[in-house]
Parts: C-alpha cells; structure tokens; sequence
C-alpha cells in the first residue's frame, strides 16, 4: 500500500475477506505496516457482521484505513488487521493495482441500515 511515495504496508501474508455483494476486501497484518503513518480517527462505524469499525487519516486521505479492532468471534482472523480504501491510496496486489469496485462501497444510511455505534456499545 502506498499514499504518494511513502510505502504505508508491504506484506505477503494478507486475508481476503469476502462478503455477499462486495469485491474481495483485503486485510494486513499491523506488523506489516508502518504504524507511524496511521492517524486514528475519532467514531467508529458498526457492521451487524463485523461488530465496530475504527478508522485511520493517512496523510491527507481522510478515513484511508480501517481496521476491527474487536472482530466478532465468527469473524475473528479479521481481529485487529487493517485494511485499505482502493480509492484513497495505492493498493497492489501481486504487481497490480486494485481499484474501487461497483459496489464496493459501502452506504452507512438506508432503510436497512439504522444501526449505530451506540447501540453495541451500551451492552
């Protein structure tokens, strides 16, 4: 992963999650990445899947990162690794560039989608 010419990750070990709907999310492990490069965003997003998304600021791409700090149990190989926004810094993948995918973004407001971090953190 790259923003500008700063490398933020480099691994050879990272977890595809696939979920109905959405293109392959990609995840790294924290150790292969450049920890001093992820700004921690205030909020956090909930997934009914995942459980609580937190956020990182990498340079000047807003929200660039995320990562499941505490992934539910189902979900636990995701647990504390991060993953990066295609369309907010460079991400390869075995030499090529991974874009945005129709439907790879997600839309935090809709009828299905009435659920908020406070929520899950008042249990």
């Amino acid at each position: 992963m790259r923003s500008g010419d700063k490398v933020i990750a480099r691994t050879s070990r990272p977890l595809a999650l696939y979920e109905s709907g959405f293109a392959p999310r990609w995840y790294v492990p924290r150790e292969d990445i450049q920890q001093k490069e992820l700004t921690p965003v205030e909020g956090q997003t909930f997934c009914p899947y995942k459980g609580l998304a937190s956020y990182y600021d990498i340079g000047e791409a807003k929200k660039a990162a995320w990562s499941y700090r505490e992934a539910y149990t189902e979900v636990g190989r995701v647990d504390d690794l991060v993953s990066f926004e295609p369309d907010k810094v460079e991400v390869y993948l075995d030499g090529e560039r991974l874009h945005l995918e129709p439907g790879q973004q997600v839309v935090p407001h809709g009828v299905d989608r009435r659920l908020g971090t406070d929520e899950v953190l008042s249990h």
